[in-house]
């Protein structure tokens, strides 16, 4: 496709969006990558991040939510979460996790066996770099094998983002055509598809399942991402008890691009797709000291709809991200209530650690 590691732009065929892209050794920043959560009434989360790097490097994270046992993260996540990629040329695989597509928007697979480990839960971190793991934290055995099928069609951000959502974020910003330039130069082929996470656990000796989460899962393509570029962003990714399914976020990136970014999009419970216009969400009213409320609300609309969502916070996964190690990401679990119903999801949070 054109559009390969950020090129392009218009329509492109399926089969080339979904296959896994070889990197050009001659772009040090270049990055594939595939990411899916999910969640359901009865308290499970799943978060599952892989992005190939160049040199067999692999962003990885994973969050997994047991409800009345406990809430787990990738052991490796405790000092990097850069990890060896096995090198294969049609999954996303390493440290024991493996992610495919089987039909393009329609079928993934993920599996993995190997071990999890307690999470250590919210925290703040001050210094760029490998943490020190404590020697103590417990390795639990795990086996999961899952199936993301989809629930509607993707949203693809080159082609189905709201021209009023950005038309606002650049209109706040100097104009200029150092602007301009940057806008084209920080592209990426991003899209999103909402579904549905079926498959089992088997954790420390206990089996769980069949379990069913309402899944999002996106892939990126890019000739360039440096996790540092972005002071802060919030991404609110959940879905509804009537079906319908929301993203919505706010991304602060001020050297790069945008100081407030807003977009998002819905798919409602008759599965028609709508993009999102407005985010009426202020970054800098909302943990600009790094201490992120367990509450809040915000509202935002998408074409003739309006939402008014509050967020509830029930607990939350730390851990660093990027190439240099130089970011945080809060993934926090979340309960929703969006015009009255009631909705389960994510609160991602992220915040650059120096120079903040």
């Amino acid at each position: 496709m054109d559009s390969e590691f950020g090129g392009g732009g218009g329509s492109r065929d399926i089969k080339d969006l979904e296959k896994k892209q070889k990197l050009p050794k001659d772009l040090e920043k270049a990055v594939d990558a595939v990411f899916f959560d999910g969640s359901n009434s009865d308290g499970w989360y799943f978060t599952l991040g892989t992005a190939e790097r160049i040199e067999n490097v692999l962003n990885l994270f994973m969050i997994l939510r047991i409800p009345n046992v406990g809430t787990f993260i990738a052991p490796e996540m405790l000092k990097s979460t850069n990890v060896p990629s096995e090198g294969k040329s049609n999954t996303w695989a390493g440290a024991g996790w493996e992610v495919s597509c089987v039909e393009p928007m329609k079928k993934w697979l993920i599996s993995f066996e190997g071990f999890i480990t307690p999470s250590p839960g919210s925290q703040l971190f001050t210094q760029v770099g490998e943490e020190q793991p404590d020697p103590n934290a417990k390795l639990v055995p795990a086996k999961i094998n899952l199936e993301w099928t989809n629930y509607g069609e993707h949203f693809d951000f080159d082609l189905d983002i709201s021209p009023t959502a950005i038309a606002h974020s650049m209109a706040i910003e100097p104009w200029s055509r150092e602007l301009f330039d940057k806008a084209k130069k920080s592209h990426q082929t991003h899209y999103e598809q909402f579904g549905f996470l079926n498959g089992t656990y088997i954790v420390d000796g206990t089996s769980y399942g069949p379990i069913r989460l309402t899944s999002m899962r996106d892939h990126t393509v890019a000739k360039f991402r440096r996790w540092s570029d972005i002071r802060r962003y919030i991404m609110m990714i959940y879905h509804l008890e009537d079906g319908t399914c929301i993203h919505t976020s706010v991304i602060s990136m001020p050297e790069t691009v945008f100081t407030h970014l807003e977009f998002g999009y819905i798919i409602t419970a008759d599965k028609k797709k709508y993009a999102v216009d407005r985010v009426h969400f202020q970054l800098p009213h909302h943990g600009e000291d790094k201490n992120f409320p367990s509450k809040f609300h915000y509202s935002f609309d998408a074409a003739h709809l309006h939402y008014d969502v509050e967020v509830e916070i029930i607990d939350t996964a730390s851990f660093k991200m990027g190439l240099d190690l130089a970011c945080q990401v809060n993934e926090n679990m979340a309960l929703f209530n969006a015009n009255g119903l009631k909705g389960y999801g994510f609160a991602e949070v992220e915040y650059r650690i120096s120079p903040y």
